[in-house]
C-alpha cells in the first residue's frame, strides 16, 4: 500500500510601503527609509534631491538650489531606489506624473518615463501630461497628442486644448486663438481621454454640458446633442440652453420653453432669460421687469421686479425701487420690501436699513458672511456674532475666515480661532498659513517656521529658516546650513 503526501509550501511576502529620504551628511549622500535604515549611500555632490516616487527620484548636480529646493543651473537626471542613476545630463526634469515627467535639453522638451527610457525626444516645446494614455504635445502654435508609448494620436494640428472635466476636453482648430484660448474662426469639438471624439470637430461654438447634453452652435444657429454626436434639437435657433430635461430657446428675438421632443410648452415671449446660477430655476424678462420660474417653466413670481438673485436655501432676493425683500422657492414673501440690502447664509438673514446693518434687533456699523461666519464691526473693532466671541473684540482690526478656522490680527500678529470661537493660538504670530492636505497649518514666528495641528496644538516649534511639504505626510525642516524631515502620523 502505498500513500502519496502532497506537500504544499506557502510563502508569504509582506510588502511594507516606505519611502525613502535622502540626508546630506558631511558631505555624502545617504538615502534612509522611513524607519531609519540606511538604504544606500552616494558621493555625488547633488544639489538636491526629490521625494522618491514609484521608485524613482530627481536629483540636480551644481545647479545653484535655495532653502525652498527651487533650483538653478546644473543638470538633472533620475536615481532609482537602489541608488542606481538610470539618467543624467538633461538641463531640467519635472515632476513625475504616474510613470512619466517632462525633461528639456536644448530649450526643447521631451518625455521620458521612470526606467530613464526616452518616449519622446526633445524637440517639442510644450508638453501637458493630463494622464498614462492621453499626453499632449505642441510644435509652435499646433497641438498634438500622443500615449505613453509615443505613438502618435494625432499630429500637431488643434490650436487649443481647454479641460472640461477629468476626461473631456474641447478642442479647435483653424483660425486664431490667444493666450487664453479665446479662439475666432475656429472649429470647435470634443474629445476623450481615448482620443475619440465625442462631437465632431465641426461647430462655430460649443456650450455647457448638462447630463450627456451639450449646445452647439453651426452657421450663427444653436442646437442641442447629445455626447454620442445624435443631434436631439435642430441646430436652427438664434440662442438655446438645456437644463434639467428642457430646451429654451431663443425665436425671433424672443424666448420660449420646450421639451426634448421638440413640444413647444412656452411660446417665445421673453425679451430675456437667465439662469440663476447653482439652482434650477430661471429668472425672464419681460418689458424690463424679472419674474421667476422654474425649469419646467411655471411661474413663481411675476414680472414685476427690478432684479432677483439667489440668496442660497431657497431663498430669493427681489428688488422693487431701490429696495428689496426675500421670497421663498414657492412665491411667499417673507421679508418685507423695504432693506437697502440682505444677506444671508445658514438660517441668519441680516438687514440694511441703509445707516445700520440689523442681527436680532442689535445695530452694527457693519455685517458680513464669510465662509458662515457672521462678522461684525462696531466702533472701529471686529467682532463674531452667534459663537463664544459673540462680544466685539477689543483691538482686534481684521479676520481672514478658512474653511474650519480663522485667523485675527491684533496689534500687527495674528492668532487663531476655531470655528465656533475657541481660541486656537494668541495673536503672536507673523503669519499663519491654510490647512494643507494632511491638516497641517504651517505658522511663522520671529520669522521662523513650524507646524501646527488644530487638534493637538503646535507639532514643530517656530525654529526653522523654511518648512514644506516634501511627501505626502513628509515635511522638510531646513535650517541655516542642514536640513532634517518630519513624518507627520495623524
Amino acid at each position: 500500500m502505498s500513500r502519496k503526501i502532497n506537500t504544499f509550501k506557502i510563502s508569504f511576502k509582506i510588502l511594507i510601503h516606505l519611502f525613502i529620504l535622502p540626508f546630506h551628511i558631511d558631505s555624502i549622500w545617504v538615502f534612509k527609509d522611513s524607519l531609519n535604515k540606511v538604504i544606500f549611500v552616494k558621493k555625488e555632490n547633488f544639489s538636491y534631491v526629490s521625494p522618491f516616487v514609484n521608485g524613482v527620484a530627481r536629483f540636480n548636480i551644481n545647479g545653484k538650489c535655495n532653502f525652498r529646493d527651487e533650483c538653478e543651473g546644473g543638470y538633472w537626471g533620475i536615481i532609482d531606489y537602489k541608488g542606481r542613476i538610470l539618467l543624467n545630463n538633461l538641463e531640467w526634469i519635472g515632476e513625475f506624473v504616474g510613470n512619466y515627467a517632462i525633461f528639456q535639453k536644448g530649450y526643447k522638451f521631451g518625455l521620458l518615463r521612470k526606467d530613464g527610457r526616452i518616449i519622446l525626444p526633445a524637440k517639442l516645446d510644450e508638453i501637458i501630461i493630463v494622464d498614462s494614455n492621453f499626453i499632449l504635445y505642441r510644435i509652435g502654435n499646433n497641438w498634438g497628442i500622443v500615449n505613453s508609448k509615443g505613438y502618435v494620436l494625432y499630429e500637431a494640428q488643434f490650436n487649443s486644448f481647454i479641460k472640461l472635466n477629468d476626461s473631456l476636453f474641447l478642442i479647435t482648430k483653424g483660425g486664431e486663438c490667444d493666450i487664453f484660448n479665446r479662439c475666432e474662426g475656429s472649429k470647435f469639438g470634443i474629445i476623450n481621454k481615448n482620443g475619440n471624439f465625442l462631437v465632431p470637430l465641426k461647430f462655430d461654438g460649443i456650450g455647457e454640458i448638462k447630463d450627456s447634453f451639450v449646445e452647439v452652435s453651426l452657421n450663427d444657429a444653436w442646437g442641442l446633442m447629445k455626447l454620442n454626436g445624435k443631434l436631439i434639437i435642430d441646430i436652427k435657433y438664434e440662442d438655446l440652453f438645456y437644463l434639467c430635461s428642457y430646451v429654451f430657446f431663443k425665436e425671433n428675438g424672443k424666448w420660449g420653453l420646450m421639451d426634448l421632443n421638440k413640444k413647444i410648452l412656452i411660446k417665445p415671449k421673453y425679451e430675456a432669460i437667465s439662469r440663476i446660477e447653482n439652482t434650477n430655476f430661471i429668472k425672464m424678462k419681460i418689458d424690463e421687469k424679472w419674474g421667476l420660474m422654474n425649469c419646467n417653466g411655471k411661474e413663481i413670481l411675476k414680472n414685476e421686479f427690478d432684479n432677483i438673485n439667489y440668496l442660497g436655501d431657497g431663498y430669493f432676493l427681489a428688488q422693487k425701487n431701490n429696495l428689496k425683500g426675500v421670497f421663498d422657492s414657492l412665491g411667499k414673501l417673507i421679508i418685507d420690501i423695504k432693506y437697502k440690502d440682505i444677506s444671508y447664509s445658514g438660517g441668519k438673514f441680516i438687514l440694511y436699513d441703509g445707516d445700520y446693518w440689523g442681527f436680532k434687533n442689535i445695530k452694527f456699523n457693519y455685517l458680513e458672511f464669510v465662509n458662515g461666519l457672521l462678522l461684525a464691526k462696531k466702533d472701529g473693532f471686529f467682532g463674531i456674532i452667534d459663537t463664544k466671541f459673540e462680544e466685539i473684540s477689543e483691538n482686534i482690526d481684521s479676520f481672514i475666515v478658512f474653511e474650519n478656522f480663522l485667523k485675527f490680527r491684533k496689534f500687527g500678529k495674528w492668532g487663531l480661532i476655531s470655528k465656533d470661537g475657541n481660541l486656537l493660538l494668541d495673536a503672536e504670530f507673523d503669519y499663519i498659513d491654510d490647512l494643507d492636505d494632511n491638516k497641517i497649518i504651517r505658522i511663522v514666528k520671529d520669522g521662523y517656521f513650524g507646524l501646527f495641528d488644530l487638534n493637538k496644538g503646535i507639532i514643530v516649534k517656530p525654529k526653522y529658516k523654511f518648512i514644506y511639504r516634501f511627501y505626502k505626510n513628509v515635511y522638510k525642516l531646513i535650517t541655516e546650513n542642514s536640513f532634517n524631515y518630519f513624518i507627520y502620523e495623524n
